[in-house]
């Protein structure tokens, strides 16, 4: 019998080389999308696809790399919520509910914690995009719906695709990558492949409610900049400081919390999760 997992902003980054390995892991695929093209349907139509689903996970949310204006935040709050409360509705509707919910969270949870050895016990630290993803997983795991539900806190995600890396390689390319203000502040990541096992790996095996979605190697900006310099053949630049980060922030977006904040995140969930990348030092040019 076939197997079905229906996807919530499945068309993004992480939700379209997700469903690429399901399908070629034999996996049913069903897209749910705001916008949907060939093949993908549309939110009114959950409810039948969730009936008897392996899983549903739920990837929606508006784009946080952006200028925090309060018409933004509300954007980026709702966005989220209003998300989890359709996907709850729709398995309210199913005579056969879906075996799991799989909801997406980040570590921005964390706040800016400095040095701070962090895990998924850790409690929210503080601003705005701690204050998100409070709401956002509470939306999930606090929802009366009675299915087993997980949430996945997510890293950078690293892909020359889209993400963080696509805003970062024009400026390594052009000999301007230097570190963020003095490139001390830690950098939970993971590589795009990495997640999406994450992903799978919650669907097929029993995991905590909450699980992280980064490396077990953290590293501070300094050196992650280093690396992605020496990936792409360019000479040390000189760092960005602080306020300028800060400014163009303020003025244009995004959010200079997005590049200063330190979240020194190493999961503790994922001790049976083989990484293709664990390190840095493992992925090359052509692995992005």
């Amino acid at each position: 019998m076939t197997k079905r997992v229906v996807i919530c902003g499945g068309s993004g980054l992480i939700g379209s080389a997700f469903a690429e390995n399901l399908t070629r892991a034999g996996y049913e695929v069903v897209i749910v999308s705001r916008h949907p093209e060939d093949g993908e349907i549309a939110w009114n139509q959950l409810p039948q696809a969730l009936e008897g689903a392996v899983a549903v996970v739920n990837l929606s949310g508006r784009n946080i790399a952006c200028k925090f204006t309060s018409a933004n935040k509300q954007a980026i709050l709702s966005s989220r919520i209003d998300s989890a409360r359709k996907i709850a509705d729709a398995i309210e509707q199913c005579t056969v509910k879906p075996g799991k919910w799989i909801n997406s969270s980040a570590t921005g949870f964390y706040g800016n914690r400095g040095d701070e050895l962090l895990n998924e016990s850790s409690p929210a630290g503080p601003g705005f995009q701690s204050e998100v993803c409070i709401q956002w997983e509470d939306a999930c795991l606090k929802n009366p719906v009675q299915i087993p539900k997980v949430v996945v806190r997510t890293g950078i995600v690293l892909t020359a695709r889209g993400g963080v890396l696509r805003s970062l390689l024009p400026l390594v390319k052009g000999f301007n990558g230097g570190s963020a203000g003095n490139g001390k502040q830690w950098l939970p990541w993971i590589h795009i492949d990495d997640i999406v096992g994450i992903y799978r790996w919650a669907i097929e095996n029993e995991t905590p409610e909450i699980i992280g979605g980064s490396t077990l190697e953290p590293v501070r900006n300094r050196d992650f900049m280093a690396w992605l310099r020496k990936t792409y053949h360019r000479p040390w630049s000189i760092p960005v400081p602080r306020f300028i980060i800060s400014l163009v922030g303020k003025l244009i977006g995004p959010d200079s919390s997005l590049v200063l904040n330190s979240s020194r995140v190493i999961p503790s969930t994922l001790t049976d999760f083989k990484f293709k990348f664990p390190t840095l030092e493992s992925i090359t040019e052509s692995d992005l």
